[in-house]
């Protein structure tokens, strides 16, 4: 039987490879389709049995509506979706135009979705070493801008220990729907070793510049295991070159990491880990502690994150601080501004990355949001500045997301921010995005991002 594979967004979708591996174990014909690119009719004359989707919650809209497009058409397809979103809100199998839902990972779904189940399929989580080989040559193949991307996702697990109320990876969110041995035995359980250096030496031939980690990937769990994988990284992974005297180049790793963790890393590791690792993002989110606690990351505060970002600073690392603005609470702008002054204290000439709150479904965040305004505005893109939620300081926390890169790393102080939030930048709203993408970029690659930029950017479709 054949199976589509719809895409959306700029980034890979990880878990489609997954659900495209399985499919291959099992003899089945896949073909991946970009679907911010892709006429519908393609899919149509491809002749699909299924069309799957796996779609974050801000590409849901946009996956539904094809699902829509294609069951309107002549196309007589079993329309799957799974996920995140799906597993977050299970009540989209309400819609007309999705016939099935996958609660859980995709080993164990695929029996019942061939012999034509409809409606909800839960499968229980076994071992992370049980899971399929993605399918990413295959999704490289058939979606070349994807393929081209300078940076792609591996994980070595699938989970995140922290119950973060915004996050849909949280650890009580998904302790919630599969119980908290799963979580510990399966979710926060590392791959093998093997698995993952082989996916990367295969993503790596892809004209890749880089490997991302996200949700305190690297940082958490076993030192012995992470010790053991940078060996291994370093013997798969470095190149001698040879100009006027013979250097090394290593695949370089960008990770996320929390202050907790940081702090809590042995001398050994931050050592070690040096190696392969140019930049770590440290997730800060907020200053003030009752913002923090409405986070629940109650365990940190500006001290902490403070000692944290020294020490990564006294073993050579940069690091990006990240930050979150447009919380439920009365006064966001001030929050937001307590949140960009402490992050130029904590990091000052630091690179920083500061978003808008994205409220998602089955989050505890979102239950915390039920009385506020939502934004119409909003597209469910970070990238432009534009909170979920609605305030009568909009203008400013949008101006804040796309100034804050700038605010913090030229040491601004806050009564030139107030003036300069105020301002009207819609005319180069899109110069500024593409000013601290480019800081960005450049901070983990150096002299190399400033030289692909121009190309890494032609491969995106970026919101402004």
């Amino acid at each position: 039987m054949r199976h589509a594979l719809i895409t959306f967004g700029n980034e890979e979708s990880y878990g489609l490879s997954f659900v495209g591996g399985e499919l291959l174990a099992y003899d089945q014909e896949i073909k991946f389709f970009d679907g911010d690119n892709c006429n519908w009719l393609d899919i149509v004359k491809w002749g699909p049995d299924f069309v799957m989707f796996s779609p974050m919650t801000t590409f849901y809209p946009s996956a539904l509506k094809m699902a829509a497009t294609l069951k309107k058409s002549v196309l007589e397809a079993t329309t799957v979706f799974g996920g995140h979103h799906a597993m977050a809100a299970p009540s989209i199998i309400k819609s007309p135009y999705i016939d099935t839902v996958v609660l859980g990972p995709v080993r164990g779904s695929i029996p019942e979705i061939l012999n034509g189940k409809k409606g909800l399929i839960g499968t229980i989580p076994t071992d992370p070493a049980d899971l399929p080989t993605p399918a990413r040559a295959q999704y490289f193949h058939d979606i070349p801008r994807i393929a081209k991307r300078y940076r792609k996702f591996v994980l070595s697990m699938l989970g995140c220990p922290w119950n973060c109320t915004y996050c849909s990876s949280s650890a009580s969110h998904v302790r919630k729907r599969f119980g908290s041995d799963i979580h510990k035995k399966y979710f926060m359980a590392r791959r093998p070793i093997a698995d993952v250096i082989e996916e990367v030496r295969l993503v790596r031939t892809y004209d890749t510049r880089e490997i991302e980690w996200v949700d305190d990937d690297i940082f958490a769990g076993d030192e012995e295991w992470l010790l053991a994988f940078i060996e291994e990284w370093m013997a798969n992974f470095t190149d001698v070159y040879f100009d006027d005297e013979p250097h090394e180049r290593v695949m370089p790793m960008y990770v996320s990491a929390t202050s907790h963790n940081i702090l809590k890393a042995s001398d050994e590791v931050l050592k070690s880990l040096r190696r392969c690792v140019n930049v770590v993002g440290m997730g800060v989110q907020a200053i003030r502690t009752s913002t923090l606690k409405l986070c629940g990351r109650a365990w940190d505060c500006e001290a902490k994150m403070k000692r944290a970002y020294d020490r990564l600073i006294s073993f050579g690392y940069r690091v990006n601080l990240q930050g979150i603005v447009g919380f439920p609470i009365s006064d966001p702008l001030e929050d937001a501004i307590e949140t960009v002054m402490g992050l130029s204290r904590i990091g000052p000439g630091s690179v920083c990355s500061l978003y808008p709150l994205m409220v998602y479904p089955g989050t505890a965040m979102e239950k915390l949001c039920e009385d506020f305004p939502k934004n119409k505005e909003s597209v469910g893109d970070t990238n432009t500045g534009v909170c979920d939620l609605k305030f009568a300081e909009q203008k400013q926390l949008k101006n804040l997301c796309k100034l804050a890169t700038f605010i913090v790393k030229h040491q601004i102080p806050e009564p030139l921010v107030r003036v300069l939030i105020e301002a009207d930048y819609d005319g180069v709203s899109e110069d500024l995005s593409m000013l601290r993408y480019k800081e960005c970029v450049s901070d983990r690659l150096g002299k190399m991002g400033e030289n692909i930029f121009d190309d890494i950017i032609k491969n995106m479709n970026l919101k402004f």
